[in-house]
């Protein structure tokens, strides 16, 4: 019995004493955690990079996506709130449309690393800043961003020659950042669909479905054109673009807006 009872005094005293230990703890971050160094070790700086890059490239890519392939669409259809840019456009009636943007993939990529470069740039002086309070020296030149579409992904080249000196060296010249999209195979449908276009002046949803069986194809008539909208069924990513060919006067089709 009598070691039954240390037995639970010194639990009891364990308990207490972790207890304590925590109070202290937290009694220190709070009223001194500003004077606390952060600390990010130079391996776990280009983790830090690499994070924050995908989570750029993401939100471009929804972007570009909703969007027709830009960040600002000058000529475009609104649908949903959206402004789709026009893929292939002609003002005249009864006339096929004209390719507005012949190099879709490209023009992506572009405006993915446009969007992105600003906001690397940012993640890379957040980092030295964390890395100079914890006593490292850290030298970043020019940084310049990449984005390659390429089947399910989208890859990030970040050219930014770095180093960064704490108890040894770290450099690297440039660094690759994978995200993974199906953004490659909506877009090239999407090409596909506006050569049609400027071919023929429409195109043939349930055929394409059938050569692209994991891609729902939707075409929305709208007064001012059409729109595609295109979505990978397993991954339910989106991308939307608008034609306007062999337009006809207003009340001969009956087409209404969707509202």
């Amino acid at each position: 019995m009598n070691n039954f009872i240390k037995s639970k005094r010194a639990q009891l005293a364990l308990f207490i004493i972790i207890a304590l230990l925590i109070v202290i703890a937290l009694l220190v971050l709070l009223f001194f955690g500003d004077s606390i160094k952060p600390w990010i070790t130079p391996k776990a700086s280009q983790e830090y990079i690499r994070e924050c890059t995908q989570t750029a490239t993401k939100e471009a890519l929804q972007k570009v996506e909703m969007q027709g392939g830009s960040l600002e669409p000058e000529h475009y259809l609104l649908y949903q709130d959206n402004k789709v840019d026009y893929a292939c456009y002609t003002e005249k009636y009864y006339e096929t449309c004209v390719m507005q943007k012949p190099f879709l993939k490209q023009n992506i990529e572009q405006e993915v690393a446009s969007y992105i470069e600003p906001k690397v740039k940012s993640c890379f002086e957040s980092m030295k800043e964390q890395l100079k309070r914890s006593g490292s020296e850290v030298a970043v030149q020019d940084i310049k961003t990449e984005a390659a579409l390429s089947p399910n992904s989208i890859a990030i080249t970040i050219r930014a020659p770095t180093s960064v000196r704490k108890q040894g060296a770290l450099s690297f010249e440039n660094m690759k950042v994978n995200v993974k999209s199906e953004a490659y195979d909506l877009v090239m449908l999407a090409s596909s669909i506006s050569n049609y276009e400027a071919r023929y002046g429409d195109s043939n949803t349930v055929a394409y479905m059938m050569y692209y069986p994991d891609i729902k194809v939707e075409k929305i008539e709208r007064s001012d054109g059409r729109v595609y909208v295109l979505t990978h069924k397993p991954s339910n990513e989106k991308f939307m673009f608008a034609v306007r060919s062999i337009a006809w006067p207003a009340g001969y089709l009956g087409v209404e807006d969707e509202l």
